[in-house]
Formats: structure tokens, C-alpha cells, sequence
């Protein structure tokens, strides 16, 4: 990749933003903040809606389930596309269909039409097509900026992501309130045309498939890689063990309701742990190309044990609100090491589907905790449960961290990801 120019060495703020040096990450950065800020404008909207024409509590869990499914079922079907197809234009496509599905719902509720299936479907469909797209938006990232600045450009992802939890549904409520929903979903879509707009002029290296292969030979091919890189399941499975063993964010209602502060405390700690993970990501910003990645997911996933198991036997208001806000933080010192060292251990002709088995994990297993977390609440109370979850979570930590020495190593994803390429695969940059 010797076009890319970018920092050496630069301290301070601008070694904090390093990856904004390099024009094609500005202009897929600008494009994640849209496309990040749309899903939670649309998903935001579509809740409320959803409340304002049932009453129902649970028809809007059952949204929920209905944006999940597709991230289970369709993030491998998008993995093996990304590593097929131009990833630019398939980013372009998914931001397009779903501009086109928000701008149709805009023009039911505009006329009055609008039914509760509506809302569904749009759901549905929206999180399909995030799906599919998902595994080659994280795919090109490594092809954006040098290798030095690859964890700087996660970490800058992951603060449009939580700047966008935070400012979407801030956005929508505003919205909502003083222009209603339809325009709302108008301007919904119309933000969905721009992030497809800003990707518009990205190059990226394109995998040519090779001759022959069928799309279940390349997925094939992909789970071979991932089974002998077994590092990379390693860091799947602790990231899991978070979402799964260590889930709360069903139970907060519970924890607000006991600590007597109603649904505006509910809100404020809903919102700390994005706020929590604003903070994370900003102070791994700075770091550059951190040595002991998977240390980092090892003890950020245990740190994050600890906050859980705060939150749950805390009596007072604002240490509930120290420890949710930690679970944030904690998320986002794990998170980011651990894809940084993904995108870097895979080549760059099976990276769409090595993300797609991350991506899809990353979809399942919340709803999943949720479920778990909910059934272990209901039979031996809430504050019980996040502990055994917790405790269950450093088990698991330990028995990884104890068995895959190659977490240890300082140089984990440190290796060239030309080495990596597989035999007979090549890359070429191409002009979008």
C-alpha cells in the first residue's frame, strides 16, 4: 500500500486522530458517522412508533429479536460477498436500499397508512442489509490506513459508534417531538444518500475469487482459516463471554426501579455506558500500534467482570452510575485491541470472512445475554444474577487465557498481512 501517506511518530492530538491523515479514512469515517447515526435514527423512531400504535411492551421486544435474526443468519452470507465483490459498491448498495426502505416508511406515515407490520418489516430488512454489508465495511479498514495506525482507526471507529448511540437517539427524540415522524424517517433516508455520497472515491485493494470456487467452497475456506488461526477464536469466544455471561442491559429497568430513581435514573444509566466507552476509546486513541493486544482483552474483559459485580451490590445511585459507565470503558479497552489483532492476523482475501464469523457473534450474542440474563433475574433476583454471570465470565477468561498462549505473545498481529496471503491469491487497487 505505498500510496498511503500518513503521521510518523506524530504526538499528542494529531497522533490521536492519526488515522484522519489519510483521505480514503476521512471519507469512510464521514460515511460511518451517517450510516451510524441513520440506524439509530430509524431505530429509535421505529420504538416509538411502535409504543405510540400498540401500548404494548411486548411487541417492542419482539423489534428486537426482529433485528437480530438477520445478523445471525446473514453476516457469513456477507462475509463471503465482501471477499467476491467491489466492498465499495456493496457499502454503497446496503446504504442505498436502506435509504429507499426509511424514505417508504416516511411516505406510509406521511399518508396515514402506516400498520404495525410496516414497522417490522422495515426493521427487519434494515438490519439485513446491515448485515450483509457489515463484514466488508470492517474489512477495508486495513486497506485505508498503514499498519501502525490500524488500532488508532478501530479506536476512531468505535467513538463515531458511541458518539452515535449518544447523539441518535438524542437526535430522534428531538425530532419526534418538533417536526414528527415522518419527516423524521425523510430526513433518516436522506442521511442514509449521504453516507453512501462520502464513501463515493474510496480505493481499496480487490481480491480477484479464485477461478471456479463456489460461495460455500469460499465460506469453507474461511472457517478452515479461522480453526487455524485458533487465536482468533480465542478472542471470539472472550469477547462472548462479555456479551453473553456478562449481559445487564435487560435488567437496568430492575436496577432503576430498586435504587428508587424512576425511568429519567433509568435513562441516565442506559446512557453511561456509552458514555463510558466515549472515554475508553478516546484514551486508547493516542496509543498507536499497541504491543500485548490480547492482554489487553484478557484483563478488560475481567475489569469488566469487576464493574458488573459492582453494579449489581451497589445501594447508591452514583456508584451504579461509576460502575455502568466502567462497563463501557472496560468494553472499549477490550474491544478495540481484539479487532485490531483480527483485521491484522487475516489476510486480506479472507478478511470479509473472518469478519463475518465476528460480526455475526457480535449480533447473536447480546440477544442471547439478554435472554439469559432475564431467566437467571426471574428465578433468583437481578443483583444475584449479574454476579454468578459475572463470576461464570472470569472462569471462562482464565481457562482461555490459561490455554491459548499465543494471547500472551506482544507481538500477537504484528505479522505483515502480505505473509498471511494465501498461496495464489493477489490484490490490486482499483479506482472507485
Amino acid at each position: 500500500m505505498s500510496r498511503l501517506r500518513g503521521p510518523q511518530g506524530r504526538p499528542g492530538l494529531r497522533q490521536a486522530v492519526a488515522a484522519l491523515a489519510y483521505p480514503d479514512y476521512r471519507r469512510f469515517a464521514a460515511s460511518l458517522l451517517l450510516t451510524s447515526l441513520g440506524a439509530q435514527l430509524v431505530q429509535t423512531a421505529i420504538l416509538w412508533q411502535v409504543y405510540e400504535l400498540t401500548g404494548s411492551a411486548l411487541l417492542l421486544g419482539l423489534t428486537g429479536l426482529a433485528r437480530a435474526a438477520p445478523h445471525m443468519v446473514l453476516s457469513l452470507v456477507g462475509g463471503v460477498i465482501a471477499d467476491r465483490l467491489d466492498r465499495v459498491r456493496l457499502i454503497q448498495v446496503g446504504q442505498l436500499t436502506n435509504a429507499v426502505l426509511v424514505l417508504a416508511l416516511a411516505g406510509v406515515t406521511l399518508a396515514g397508512a402506516v400498520e404495525v407490520w410496516h414497522l417490522y418489516a422495515v426493521t427487519f430488512l434494515n438490519s439485513a442489509f446491515t448485515a450483509v454489508t457489515q463484514p466488508a465495511r470492517t474489512a477495508i479498514i486495513p486497506s485505508l490506513v498503514k499498519r501502525e495506525n490500524l488500532v488508532n482507526a478501530v479506536a476512531l471507529n468505535a467513538t463515531i459508534g458511541q458518539t452515535s448511540q449518544i447523539v441518535g437517539p438524542a437526535l430522534a427524540g428531538v425530532m419526534v417531538a418538533t417536526v414528527d415522524l415522518g419527516p423524521t424517517y425523510v430526513v433518516n433516508g436522506l442521511v442514509y444518500l449521504g453516507a453512501m455520497a462520502a464513501i463515493t472515491g474510496v480505493r481499496v485493494p480487490a481480491v480477484t475469487a479464485v477461478a471456479g470456487a463456489s460461495p460455500w467452497g469460499d465460506f469453507l475456506e474461511g472457517l478452515a482459516f479461522v480453526r487455524k488461526r485458533t487465536v482468533i477464536i480465542s478472542l471470539l469466544v472472550l469477547d462472548m463471554g462479555a456479551t453473553v455471561l456478562g449481559s445487564y442491559r435487560a435488567l437496568l429497568p430492575i436496577f432503576a426501579t430498586s435504587l428508587g430513581v424512576g425511568d429519567v435514573g433509568y435513562g441516565f444509566l442506559s446512557a453511561a455506558p456509552g458514555v463510558g466507552s466515549l472515554v475508553g476509546a478516546t484514551a486508547l486513541l493516542s496509543l498507536g500500534d499497541m504491543r500485548y493486544k490480547g492482554l489487553y482483552t484478557l484483563f478488560g474483559v475481567l475489569s469488566y467482570c469487576f464493574a458488573l459485580v459492582v453494579l449489581a451490590v451497589s445501594p447508591w445511585v452514583a456508584l451504579s452510575l461509576v460502575a455502568a459507565g466502567l462497563l463501557g470503558t472496560t468494553n472499549a479497552v477490550q474491544m478495540i485491541p481484539r479487532n485490531s489483532a483480527i483485521l491484522a492476523l487475516s489476510p486480506d482475501g479472507l478478511r470479509g470472512r473472518v469478519e463475518a464469523f465476528r460480526s455475526m457473534l457480535a449480533g447473536g450474542g447480546p440477544p442471547l445475554g439478554y435472554m439469559l440474563s432475564g431467566v437467571l433475574a426471574a428465578a433468583i433476583g437481578a443483583p444475584l444474577a449479574l454476579v454468578i454471570g459475572g463470576a461464570a465470565c472470569v472462569v471462562l477468561v482464565a481457562g482461555v487465557g490459561l490455554k491459548d498462549r499465543e494471547l500472551r505473545d506482544p507481538d500477537l498481529g504484528s505479522v505483515p498481512w502480505e505473509d498471511e496471503a494465501p498461496e495464489g491469491e493477489g490484490a490490486r487497487v482499483v479506482a472507485r
